[in-house]
């Protein structure tokens, strides 16, 4: 996995490397070449193509400006627009301006006689403005240059974020550039993996320009500023986790799932579960069901061992607890009285990992507090991980759904370190979060995952998948949401998003794992 942070750490990680002997200007002059290399792809080998940067007086301008003079050295026409208070300007930013004014380079300065037409003559256009230190809102000058860009209908490159999104948790502050690609310097910006950031940084390029290497942990111990999370940059970085089967095993090498979920009128939620635990490699899956569901799901699901309770469960509960490797429970469960004994049941019984999906968090959103109580955590002698969506998540601790979404990471963490849980929050991108403070953010996922039965799937993968990944409990977790997402996008590959099914997303899962 690769770690993604936001600004503080990413000018913590840029001082360290400073103060231990990395010369500022080494660094500033790699960021600027890789800037220049896909510039200068955008701009084609045609004679007639002009880049224009567009530069803040601050060190993310210099970085546009030493990119312009690389770009001019190399023979490319390259243009320079200026916006900001001259007194204001960096040390290095006034190194660069120099040269860029010594191979003289034509130099504007934005001003209210600026307009649209002023573009027309560019064929890329660098967003150097602002970078991952803003703090408010873009307003005034600033705010008209960036629609301005955004209007011109020009290809984008963005120096290391699109100016006007915040690097921590990817929220357009006023305004914000929309660029063609970002190419962004030594780590990911979680607001350039987090929406609505991410819709904002088009291609993301991450480039090693340097830095030193960095103790996270002992910095996150010692000083406790910024955050950060990790994500799989590639598919060849998640393959790793897929193992090959000995050939001498059994399926009691791969894991006892036990689902408890189904209802009357919800038995599909309890099939797609189970099935999604199947193909995701689980040895033997139990299905535990209301009887109202039983005979359904014997015959939908011949490959799973089905049984039912009735009003009094907690006999069956039992022995079906002390023979399973994990536990699922909520999918299609209903909310009743019934359903509450059972999870209250499991979850002060249990002794091998739960997962509590859907109407078990319907329940537990009753009161949190109490479902989650640190009485709970104290006694348990197992990891729970809880998998809302949004809506949940507001149920679940009552605060707004537009609140959430605006800081995805920070919910799922707080929730996290707070009830002792693993946290699951499904959204565009779905964040992971363990009760110690990492954090996971899925890299893959379409809309085409936003229909029915899409969650049931993505318990029964986790379910099956903390049999077979051999890393800590919080990797088995974050491989398990990311394999969820990765099916996802190939089953809209192959039938568009307007047409993913559930089913879909199961089926998918087998392309993954070969």
């Amino acid at each position: 996995m690769k770690r993604a942070i936001d600004g503080i750490l990413a000018k913590r990680i840029d001082s360290y490397s400073i103060e231990n002997g990395m010369p500022s200007l080494v660094l500033m002059e790699r960021a600027a070449m890789k800037t220049a290399e896909y510039t200068a792809e955008l701009m084609g080998t045609g004679g007639t193509a002009c880049a224009l940067f567009v530069c803040s007086m601050g060190n993310n301008g210099a970085d546009g400006l030493a990119a312009a003079r690389m770009l001019a050295m190399d023979g490319k026409e390259c243009h320079v627009l200026l916006i900001g208070n001259s007194e204001h300007a960096t040390p290095e930013f006034n190194v660069q301006l120099r040269l860029v004014k010594h191979l003289g380079i034509p130099v504007y300065f934005f001003d209210e006689d600026i307009h649209g037409k002023f573009f027309d003559e560019y064929t890329v256009i660098v967003d150097a403005l602002f970078g991952i230190g803003l703090s408010r809102d873009i307003e005034g000058a600033y705010r008209r240059v960036v629609e301005l860009i955004n209007t011109s209908g020009k290809k984008v490159v963005s120096v290391d974020i699109p100016s006007g999104i915040n690097s921590a948790n990817g929220q357009v502050m006023g305004a914000a550039v929309h660029a063609d690609i970002t190419v962004t310097f030594g780590y990911a910006k979680l607001g350039e993996l987090l929406y609505p950031g991410k819709s904002f940084t088009g291609e993301l390029h991450v480039e090693n320009i340097g830095f030193l290497p960095f103790d996270f942990a002992e910095y996150v111990k010692t000083q406790g500023t910024g955050v950060s999370a990790l994500y799989f940059e590639s598919s060849t970085d998640f393959g790793k986790y897929i193992l090959k089967r000995p050939a001498r095993s059994n399926k009691g090498n791969y894991g006892k799932p036990l689902i408890i979920a189904g209802s009357k009128d919800m038995t599909g939620a309890a099939f797609m579960s189970g099935l999604a635990a199947y193909r995701t490699g689980a040895g033997v899956v139990t299905v535990l069901t209301h009887e109202s569901a039983d005979a359904y799901l014997k015959s939908m699901l011949p490959e799973a061992i089905v049984k039912s309770y009735g009003e009094e469960p907690e006999a069956v509960l039992e022995s079906a607890l002390k023979a399973a490797s994990v536990v699922v429970i909520g999918p299609g469960m209903s909310v009743n009285e019934l359903s509450k004994r059972v999870t209250a049941y499991v979850l002060s019984h249990a002794e091998v990992p739960v997962i509590a999906d859907a109407d078990a968090l319907n329940i537990i959103s009753e009161n949190t507090d109490e479902w989650l109580a640190r009485k709970w955590t104290g006694g348990r002698a197992f990891p729970l991980v809880i998998t809302p969506h949004v809506g949940e998540m507001s149920r679940l601790t009552g605060d707004s759904i537009k609140a959430i979404a605006a800081d995805i990471r920070h919910y799922a963490l707080e929730f996290a370190k707070r009830y002792g849980v693993y946290c699951v929050l499904k959204d565009a991108v779905s964040v992971v979060a363990s009760p110690d403070g990492e954090v996971f953010l899925t890299t893959c996922g379409n809309p085409g995952m936003a229909t029915a039965g899409a969650g049931d799937v993505l318990t029964g993968i986790l379910a099956a998948v903390n049999a077979w990944v051999q890393d800590s409990f919080f990797d088995r977790i974050a491989v398990g949401v990311q394999l969820h997402a990765m099916a996802g996008d190939a089953a809209a590959g192959r039938l568009g998003e307007h047409s993913v099914m559930a089913r879909d997303i199961i089926d998918s899962i087998s392309e993954l794992l070969k």
